[in-house]
């Protein structure tokens, strides 16, 4: 596997002086493509700051985030737009769908951003296996919670991206459609090279991944290799209990 992002001394803190909290603390790691990573934590342990940070969503207090080479606080605004249009895909728990837009819509756009035709083909797949075909004519407001995170995670998909950021992509889902959105990202990993860093609380869904990062006071408390979800489970029950 080869290095898609590296983090160097990796530092977040928010306020200052007496106020200030230290959400990360000189983090150092790093995420290979054609790999499914998930970060886990306690509340308040750093995941969703990390997952920001590396999407370039959040600006470090001081450290590096390679994404192949090229540091992100080296990049201008325009720049870093471009990179996050290009090579990003993203799906975040509050959906954050343009409400304007149909569902198809929803999907298409960040290739049609880019001024690309999206690869038909790929698409129908992606709608077909989110079960979302007989939504795609309706908007935001006219789709149940569940529908409209399986719309995020088909926008994110849709336009091949070389990493997906994820943060809590099923945390909305019911246990069918769960499983589905899961295998389904499993999938893209190990038959396409996908790249995705997903932040979960559940287990269950972190199971679905080849690695597994506890983060515990923003460090790194454990870095684990094809854990179960047993082996999970015990790893989240230690942290909570220190």
């Amino acid at each position: 596997m080869s290095k898609l992002i590296e983090t160097i001394d990796l530092t977040k803190v928010y306020g200052e002086k007496e106020t200030a909290v230290t959400a990360l603390n000189s983090i150092n790691t790093t995420f290979n493509q054609n790999q499914f990573t998930a970060i886990m934590g306690p509340s308040g342990s750093g995941k969703s700051t990390l997952l920001h940070c590396l999407a370039g969503l959040d600006k470090v207090s001081s450290g590096s985030i390679l994404i192949k080479g090229v540091d992100l606080a080296s990049l201008n605004d325009k720049q870093l737009t471009k990179m996050r249009r290009d090579s990003f895909g993203f799906i975040f728990q509050a959906f954050n769908l343009i409400p304007t837009l149909t569902a198809e819509e929803n999907i298409t756009l960040p290739s049609s951003v880019a001024g690309k035709k999206p690869e038909q083909d790929w698409v129908e797949k992606i709608i077909n296996t989110m079960d979302i075909g007989d939504r795609l004519t309706h908007r935001p407001n006219e789709l149940s919670g569940g529908q409209q995170q399986r719309v995020a995670a088909a926008r994110a998909m849709a336009s091949k991206p070389e990493v997906i950021f994820a943060d809590e992509p099923s945390g909305n889902l019911d246990s069918k459609s769960s499983k589905e959105l899961l295998v389904f990202m499993k999938s893209i990993v190990s038959e396409l090279n996908q790249t995705i860093v997903m932040v979960t609380h559940d287990p269950y869904a972190a199971s679905f991944a080849e690695r597994v990062i506890m983060l515990k006071d923003g460090e790194i408390a454990n870095d684990l290799d094809n854990p179960t979800q047993e082996e999970i489970v015990s790893q989240v029950t230690s942290l909570t209990d220190i």
